[in-house]
């Protein structure tokens, strides 16, 4: 099975990043990732080099050329098996989006935590444990004409920092740039809403499975799409994050209205009645929304 590894790092996402792995449609293949930058690195053995090559923030394992991908296409990612390292981190700097600290601290200060993942849980400490959801914070295509930096999301993905993205979901981007350029990286152990230490939820590294299918692009997509077993939602990235919402909750409108044959309004109102959203983080240039649909009330679904 091809791998993409951590040999090259890219911590923009732009049309002139080289390819280090190419992929046909429907070949399964690997992301090896890359654990931010943090307080793990002062005990490591390769410090100086990691230091080096860590030169920013959230990571892709190089640039993925999706075989056959061109603009007008959607790029739907299937996450498959995820698989951490036995360790993660989590740190607050002690002001971010969440907490902010405009003259200084913000009150609670800096902290940051090291911990263990065994076994399927995080030791947080001798008596408490949690449960790994793991999760891909980036996967992003790239733009058209831009870079933008492994922090920001848009219509071109990115960093999404959103739970849902994790084994059985699929991610469905639409393509601007020959062969896609998919980035993947930012692996968390588990991360809860918000992402408010804006160091994860929980930092880590690890192996994910995942297989890419080409489609044509439906007309009523702007934003990012993601599907699963039980739901449909559309995303948004915007600052304030009520914007965010907005244009999700947009999306779903048009996505209802296109392919599941409500009238513009009945969508609307129906909506209002179903609807699931929330704010997944509030620490990135621009705040995640995520709003969803569970298909239990979708016909054909």
């Amino acid at each position: 099975m091809k791998i993409a590894t951590k040999e090259v790092l890219y911590f923009e996402t732009g049309p002139d990043n080289k390819p280090t792995l190419y992929v046909d449609p429907g070949e399964e293949f690997q992301v090896e990732t890359q654990m931010n930058r943090g307080p793990w690195i002062d005990s490591h053995p390769d410090r100086e080099l990691l230091e080096s090559k860590l030169r920013g923030g959230n990571p892709s394992s190089g640039c993925i050329y999706i075989n056959g991908a061109e603009p007008g296409h959607m790029l739907s990612v299937q996450i498959g098996a995820i698989e951490v390292e036995p360790f993660g981190f989590t740190r607050f700097r002690g002001a971010n989006g969440a907490m902010p600290g405009w003259l200084g601290g913000s009150g609670v200060g800096h902290h940051e935590k090291i911990v263990e993942i065994k076994d399927g849980f995080i030791i947080w400490s001798d008596d408490l444990k949690f449960p790994i959801e793991p999760m891909l914070g980036v996967v992003g295509v790239s733009p058209a004409n831009v870079r933008w930096s492994n922090a920001w999301a848009g219509q071109w993905g990115g960093n999404f920092d959103i739970q849902e993205i994790t084994t059985g979901a699929t991610v469905h981007i639409p393509v601007s740039v020959p062969g896609a350029l998919l980035h993947i990286g930012d692996m968390h152990a588990r991360q809860g809403d918000g992402e408010i230490c804006g160091a994860g939820g929980i930092e880590t590294g690890g192996i994910v499975n995942l297989r890419c299918e080409l489609s044509d692009m439906p007309s009523s997509m702007t934003w990012p799409r993601i599907t699963n077993e039980t739901h449909i939602m559309t995303t948004a990235m915007a600052r304030p994050a009520e914007d965010a919402f907005r244009t999700a909750l947009e999306e779903m409108v048009l996505w209802l209205e296109e392919d599941y044959g409500f009238e513009r309004g009945e969508a609307y109102l129906f909506l209002g009645q179903v609807l699931e959203a929330r704010c997944t983080q509030f620490v990135n240039p621009t705040f995640s929304y995520v709003a969803k649909v569970n298909k239990k009330w979708l016909k054909g679904s």
